[in-house]
C-alpha cells in the first residue's frame, strides 16, 4: 500500500457504517475486522457517543506504522534503509 492509498484510507470513515457503538463492537467484532479488511477503511468504536477507539486492518495499520517510521528518519536526518 503506498502513502497515497493510504492517505485515502485514513481521511475517509463511513458515517452511517463505519460508526459503531462498542456494545455492538463487542458482540460483531469478527464481522466489523471483516468488514474493514474489505474495505480498508477504519471503523471507529464509539463509548457513550464519544469516539473511543478505531479497527483498522492490518495492511493499514502496517503501512502507517512504515510511513511513521520513514518519515522519522528523514527528520532525524539518517539515511533510508539505516
Amino acid at each position: 500500500m503506498t502513502s497515497l492509498d493510504l492517505a485515502k484510507c485514513m481521511r475517509s470513515v463511513d458515517l452511517e457504517r463505519g460508526v459503531v457503538p462498542i456494545s455492538k463492537a463487542a458482540s460483531s467484532l469478527a464481522a466489523l475486522i471483516k468488514r474493514s479488511q474489505a474495505n480498508h477503511q477504519p471503523i471507529v468504536v464509539t463509548q457513550k457517543g464519544y469516539p473511543t477507539g478505531v479497527i483498522i486492518d492490518i495492511e493499514v495499520f502496517t503501512a502507517i506504522r512504515q510511513f511513521i517510521e520513514e518519515h522519522t528518519r528523514e527528520a532525524e536526518g539518517a539515511p533510508e534503509g539505516a
